[in-house]
């Protein structure tokens, strides 16, 4: 029997904002998340494995640690298969799979073919190509049928092909249009859409997710479980339970769990002169060229912002932020931030705890023990960038 939990590595500082909460495989990729999908990836490949807790790990057995950052696909299954019990598998210096009583170091497999997560833009850049991989796995997860298997309202309008809507038990779409033509449309159990919504594909809505009335969506875009959408979105993705309730416009974007964007917000995705945007790297402190035209914002877990804020080109909010004012804030917005118009503080961890309870008992949800002990401690690692902008 095989033993498996998840390990994370150094790199997991490059993919700020996201932290400790996207971690062990609870990063959202398309619309599993990595422990769902290694988890399927298990059941298949070695139906006698077990998926363990690092705290429920008896000594003595000989765990397979998976690197959290690995995207589990079809070739992986093999290398699951050929490797041995305490064989080592890496790709170049990064290590794939570690054993906790591992073969000698001759015994270790040098696997070139990995797909790693190693920047949080890779999650908008790659989410097209994530939706159409994920349409068998989905429909067979959400038990759903494609459009041409069941009846649309006759006040839907396709565009394209209708068999590239896939529709869960639950999804509803009122008077809008959807168009297939540049990919599927994914519509998750209990999700919908509203009516005068515009959709082009390729998109998905995940599980209880609302596009609300007059939305327009430029794919490739994901919507996580829990969120409520209005405005204009463009190659974004939503990480979960987070609200764009109203007018604005998100472009290739990356918004994290828990965030609130207020009405009118917008996000610059493309500089004025066209060159490239840079990116605030944590490794060097300083902002970095990246090689994209377009980004717009990558905002951390808990964050917020005020009516008509504006971010420009490449912001990154750290978690745990209150943004409110009327004029463009920092491109690098340090974790726990509070202010705006130049006028910053630390946000009061008191007052972030009571405002994470608050929002997670909108969506029936609790703020966890483990959870505010996993907040404070990333409180006080970061606490030597909370000093005012």
């Amino acid at each position: 029997m095989t033993h498996w939990t998840f390990f994370s590595d150094q790199h997991w500082a490059q993919l700020y904002p996201f932290g400790f909460s996207h971690q062990k495989g609870q990063l959202r990729w398309g619309g599993l998340t990595l422990l769902e999908q290694w988890n399927q990836l298990f059941e298949s490949a070695l139906p006698t494995s077990v998926q363990l807790n690092g705290s429920d790990v008896q000594q003595g057995i000989n765990k397979c640690l998976i690197n959290d950052r690995w995207i589990p696909n079809a070739d992986v299954a093999k290398i699951l298969q050929e490797i041995k019990p305490g064989q080592n598998v890496s790709c170049g210096s990064i290590v794939l799979i570690s054993w906790s009583n591992p073969l000698p170091q001759q015994a270790m497999i040098e696997w070139e073919g990995a797909e790693l997560i190693e920047h949080p833009t890779d999650i908008f850049l790659r989410c097209g190509d994530v939706i159409q991989q994920q349409w068998n796995t989905l429909r067979d997860a959400w038990q759903a049928k494609s459009a041409n298997e069941t009846i649309l309202p006759s006040h839907v309008t396709v565009i394209g092909d209708t068999s590239k809507i896939l529709l869960a038990p639950g999804a509803r779409v009122l008077a809008s249009t959807l168009n297939t033509e540049a990919g599927p449309i994914l519509i998750g159990p209990g999700a919908e859409i509203q009516e005068g919504c515009h959709v082009r594909g390729p998109f998905l809505l995940d599980q209880n997710s609302i596009l609300k009335m007059g939305s327009r969506v430029y794919g490739p875009v994901v919507i996580g479980p829990r969120c409520h959408i209005g405005g204009e979105v463009s190659s974004s993705v939503f990480l979960g339970y987070s609200n764009k309730g109203h007018d604005g416009f998100v472009g290739h974007s990356v918004i994290g769990h828990w965030c609130n964007l207020g009405a009118g917000t917008n996000t610059s995705n493309l500089k004025n002169n066209y060159s490239t945007v840079s990116l605030w790297s944590p490794a060097k402190q300083t902002m970095q060229p990246s090689q994209l035209l377009f980004c717009g914002l990558i905002m951390g877990d808990h964050s917020k912002c005020g009516i008509n804020t504006m971010f420009n080109t490449g912001t990154m909010v750290g978690p745990g932020c209150n943004i409110f004012g009327g004029t463009f804030p920092p491109k690098n917005i340090p974790p726990f931030s509070w202010g705006g118009d130049g006028s910053w503080s630390t946000h009061q961890f008191d007052r972030f705890v009571d405002t994470a309870r608050s929002v997670k008992a909108r969506r029936d949800e609790e703020l966890t023990a483990d959870e505010l002990s996993a907040w404070e401690t990333c409180f006080e690692e970061t606490k030597s960038s909370h000093s005012p902008l």
